[in-house]
């Protein structure tokens, strides 16, 4: 474990508010556990884990940073934008967050619907929103009851046969744009980041225009200490941190205990010479 009076951030991580495996409590004391000083806790498009998080960030001793992390559309494709160190009662984030919610309800049902017929299932939507205790589950909670439903081996085989873009049950969701999503970041007092940039597939021409219009719109930090990158990754987040003038922030992407490559508080340290993001935390 590490030393509990070192820093050790963790800022990336989610619960089952979104798709995490862990209640936004038992997160944060695993986040304890492993030595974590500061969280951030980032489900996908809520808030909902925050208040439970907070209590138990409090009683466990560490420091928790409200966070987000959004969905955004950009150039045709959805990327995830961070917001971190966030004042949750800002009307405007609250707003978005509710758009955004409505979204994830509406593209839940066109799923559903999908897979009643691709899989010749029946309320798969149903089902799934009991699987997931909410009326927006994602693809690994549609993935689970595919599995339930004896249609799949597992959850790769969910995706690759139907959850995946390309195939039967893939729907694409109307999500706010990225510029959208860092002004709503930035009305409640928080730092923007681009989420596991090196996650996206995209080639060193196509990053670099990514972040280009991230830094356009106002955006302030880019993930770089992540688990498992190779060193020329690694070596390409460094170049674009420093080109584009970016804070840095690190993050495990933490959801489940089952995902051993992705402990939390696990991570490389940051580069030589750069500014992190939590420096710009409202406190």
């Amino acid at each position: 474990m590490e030393n509990q009076h070192s820093q050790c951030f963790d800022l990336h991580s989610h619960s089952l508010a979104s798709d995490g495996a862990l209640s936004p409590a038992d997160l944060v004391a695993r986040a304890a556990d492993y030595g974590v000083t500061t969280l951030a806790l980032t489900d996908h498009d809520t808030l909902a884990g925050l208040p439970e998080a907070r209590e138990a960030a409090a009683e466990r001793g560490i420091e928790l940073v409200n966070g987000i992390e959004f969905s955004v559309r950009h150039d045709n494709r959805e990327f995830h934008i961070l917001g971190l160190g966030l004042n949750i009662e800002s009307a405007q984030l609250c707003e978005r967050v509710e758009n955004q919610q409505q979204a994830r309800v509406k593209r839940a049902q066109e799923i559903g619907r999908r897979l009643d017929k691709a899989a010749g299932l029946a309320n798969s939507y149903e089902r799934t929103c009991e699987l997931a205790g909410s009326p927006a589950p994602g693809r690994p909670w549609f993935a689970r009851h595919l599995e339930q439903s004896g249609r799949v081996r597992n959850a790769r085989h969910a995706f690759n046969r139907f959850l995946k873009q390309g195939q039967s049950a893939f729907v694409a969701t109307p999500w706010c744009s990225m510029d959208e999503a860092i002004s709503d970041i930035h009305a409640a007092g928080g730092q923007a980041v681009v989420a596991h940039p090196h996650g996206y597939g995209l080639t060193r021409k196509k990053l670099r225009q990514l972040l280009s219009a991230f830094k356009t719109f106002g955006g302030d930090g880019l993930e770089v200490a992540m688990p498992g990158l190779t060193r020329q990754q690694q070596e390409l987040l460094n170049e674009c941190w420093q080109h584009f003038d970016l804070k840095v922030s690190a993050g495990s992407d933490f959801h489940s205990p089952e995902q051993k490559w992705l402990a939390l508080g696990r991570l490389p340290p940051l580069p030589t010479g750069s500014t992190p993001v939590w420096n710009s935390f409202n406190k």
